[in-house]
């Protein structure tokens, strides 16, 4: 808790959340970010970079968390990390692609501001006895970038 972006961001007014748009997400946050890797000057950052896939689901750190809803209770968790292509495994599971990868449109449905793809977490090492869980991933990406943008 002695991170300075962290407590404000628990101190934020009731009625205040943090729930950016997928516009939101790609132009500004991602696109910052990939800007600032590249050595270039980028806006305020309140996502964390974080090895997502060095945690479960379940024990995600608090610093990446954003809590909504009444007394807090909803909860998702945004975070830079680098996009993995192949097999996205946890500590007692592993996260399975969830439908097709969709572009996200901006400026009326003109451009293609990046993709999201969405993944369920699943309980288990091995497809054949692994419990399906309500955890879902969207991970964001712009087109020709390696950070990628996860949000739980």
């Amino acid at each position: 808790m002695g991170d300075p972006k962290a407590t404000s961001l628990l101190s934020l007014a009731p009625g205040c959340r943090f729930y950016p748009s997928e516009e939101q997400l790609l132009c500004y946050y991602l696109s910052s970010k990939n800007a600032a890797e590249a050595g270039k000057s980028g806006g305020y950052d309140l996502i964390r970079e974080l090895d997502l896939y060095g945690h479960d689901p379940f024990d995600l750190p608090e610093s990446a968390c954003y809590s909504y809803g009444h007394g807090g209770r909803k909860r998702h968790w945004f975070c830079y990390t680098v996009r993995i292509l192949k097999k996205r495994r946890a500590k007692r599971g592993y996260w399975r692609r969830k439908g097709r990868v969709r572009d996200v449109v901006g400026c009326g449905g003109t451009v293609v501001l990046g993709r999201r793809s969405s993944f369920v977490f699943y309980l288990g090492n091995s497809p054949n006895d692994a419990v399906r869980t309500d955890l879902v991933l969207h991970q964001y990406a712009q087109v020709d970038h390696v950070k990628g943008l996860k949000f739980l």
